[in-house]
């Protein structure tokens, strides 16, 4: 693209300007091919009608105004005071000004990128802190309650098997008993 902005030597911001710029150069050639130059009153008249009618306002154009200008204060037919000045229709300082806040915008911009991405490298730290200590408390709660003595979900089933195995025993036991006292109370 940046071969495509550049006309006659000039580097131009964005398409519209090229365009311009182009119309341009397309009127400084047809202007150049009907005028005569050995009538230093007929450029004169030409110059001053394009200085007034505003036709040019890109370098392109400018240039083409200065060189008929120079070609006037040249000629000692054409009194000096006669030629006007160029007109410049774009302020420089403010276009200075919009560049330099672009700048600025861009230094603000580059520096809130960096902001956020430290915030988020402490934020990514912090964040893998807390998770690592929560992984290590649900570890810790897996092993109370896998060696809890009380049931629950993980270890019901081995709760409520011992719990039957030992009133089965105790069944056993007091069996054993109760058949001991009888065959002592029958002999």
């Amino acid at each position: 693209m940046a071969s495509r902005s550049v006309i006659d030597g000039y580097s131009f911001a964005d398409d519209a300007d090229l365009s311009l710029a182009s119309s341009e150069i397309e009127k400084i050639k047809f202007i150049a091919g009907k005028m005569n130059m050995d009538n230093a009153q007929g450029v004169l008249a030409v110059y001053d009608k394009l200085i007034t009618s505003g036709i040019f306002v890109t370098p392109v154009g400018n240039e083409y105004l200065r060189t008929l200008q120079n070609f006037l204060y040249k000629n000692n037919d054409i009194p000096d005071e006669a030629i006007k000045e160029i007109p410049v229709p774009i302020s420089y300082t403010r276009a200075l000004n919009l560049r330099s806040e672009e700048r600025d915008e861009k230094i603000a911009e580059e520096r809130s990128r960096r902001t956020l991405r430290k915030t988020f490298r402490n934020e990514y730290k912090i964040s893998l802190i807390v998770n690592i200590i929560l992984i290590i408390m649900v570890i810790a709660m897996f092993i109370i309650t896998l060696k809890a003595e009380n049931p629950n979900m993980i270890n019901y089933r081995t709760a409520i098997l011992n719990q039957y195995s030992e009133w089965e025993q105790e069944l056993n036991e007091r069996e054993a008993a109760i058949r001991e006292k009888e065959l002592e109370l029958g002999k």
